[in-house]
């Protein structure tokens, strides 16, 4: 019995040694392995590239707007279809890199340094209704919630083909609250061209308006909530509260402002079931 206890606890002391062994020899041939890439990385030839760099002349190109052609849109919106580049200088340079990728030396190469002539951002008219087109307004009216046509209910309210309902001096907002002013969740409204869905959020710049928030010069933001009989093509008209209260937003001139689209929102209903941009 003793015999054979001797001869187990033999076995066991050799299973370990051997493990051991192996483990041992695993960590050393690990690390040869890892010695020997670091030391083929290390004997790998250097890389010597020719690469082509740019420095900048000027911060941008001049705009240019080309003439119509072929349109699928409107003959008065206008949208970019050249970026255009700035006038730059052009210079070979001889780079060597390490097998790590790190630049160990850049030189020029002699002879290659030219001047890129500019191109022209280019714009044309008969754009689509999409991001980035725009177009200058032949004018710019007002409106009131009471104008001629617009159906002033029994609670003092009318509404607009989008379903947001005005007030002379609140609008209804997207949560169906009243609210006080001239604005619909932060943006002013107005009635355009059915050109652009309901919803469309417009930027007005180079402007003469002023009063209500709006600030001279400053560009604001409208909403497209409404449309007009006499409000096509690139006209608008801007909600005012009372059609009598001129002066609420002040206008010296609107011909040629600048009305540009920035984007979007859904026309959807509220939880109250109303309809709202949103």
């Amino acid at each position: 019995m003793i015999k054979t206890k001797n001869i187990i606890l033999l076995t066991l002391v050799l299973f370990l040694t051997a493990c051991s062994n192996a483990a041992s020899t695993n960590i050393i041939l690990q690390k040869k392995t890892e010695e020997n890439l670091l030391l083929a990385q290390l004997n790998t030839p250097y890389t010597i590239v020719e690469e082509v760099q740019y420095e900048f002349l000027a911060n941008q190109s001049r705009i240019e707007i080309a003439a119509t052609s072929g349109y699928s849109g409107y003959s008065w919106l206008l949208s970019q279809v050249k970026s255009g580049s700035p006038q730059k200088i052009a210079t070979t340079y001889r780079v060597t890199y390490d097998s790590f990728g790190n630049v160990l030396s850049k030189v020029e190469v002699p002879g290659t340094k030219t001047v890129v002539k500019a191109t022209p951002i280019v714009f044309q008219y008969g754009s689509t209704v999409k991001k980035g087109a725009y177009f200058y307004a032949r004018s710019i009216s007002r409106y009131g919630f009471d104008c001629r046509g617009c159906g002033v209910d029994k609670d003092g309210s009318s509404g607009t083909a989008s379903g947001i309902r005005l007030r002379g001096v609140s609008v209804r907002q997207s949560d169906g609250t009243w609210k006080d002013g001239l604005t619909y969740d932060g943006y002013y409204l107005v009635a355009s061209d059915k050109a652009f869905p309901l919803c469309t959020i417009l930027e007005i710049s180079n402007h003469k308006f002023s009063g209500s928030g709006i600030e001279y010069n400053v560009p604001f933001r409208v909403l497209v909530v409404d449309r007009g009989g006499y409000i096509t093509t690139n006209k608008l008209d801007l909600f005012i509260g009372y059609s009598s209260n001129v002066n609420t937003i002040k206008s010296v001139s609107s011909a040629g402002t600048k009305v540009t689209v920035v984007g979007s929102l859904d026309w959807t209903r509220n939880s109250l079931n109303q309809r709202i941009c949103k």
